[in-house]
């Protein structure tokens, strides 16, 4: 689990390594979205800013970072 409850969907800093990762208590909802997701990025398609979000990625916007962690809940189920 990250520490904003978000999964991890995307390309790693390690040049062609993907993560479908950190799905927390819904995984099962989410799986075949997820791994759709992931095989776009895979695949070299353009991807919106809703998905870089939640993309390993997301760690290097500071204020997506500073909104998420001044939220007073994490969505934790």
């Amino acid at each position: 689990m990250t520490e904003e409850n978000w999964p991890l969907i995307g390309p790693s800093e390690v040049e062609g390594f993907f993560v479908v990762g950190a799905m927390s208590g819904f995984g099962t909802m989410a799986a075949c979205a997820a791994g759709e997701l992931c095989a776009k990025w895979v695949l070299g398609e353009t991807m919106s800013e809703d998905t870089v979000a939640l993309s390993p990625r997301r760690y290097n916007d500071a204020p997506l970072m500073d909104e998420l962690r001044a939220q007073s809940s994490r969505g934790i189920l």
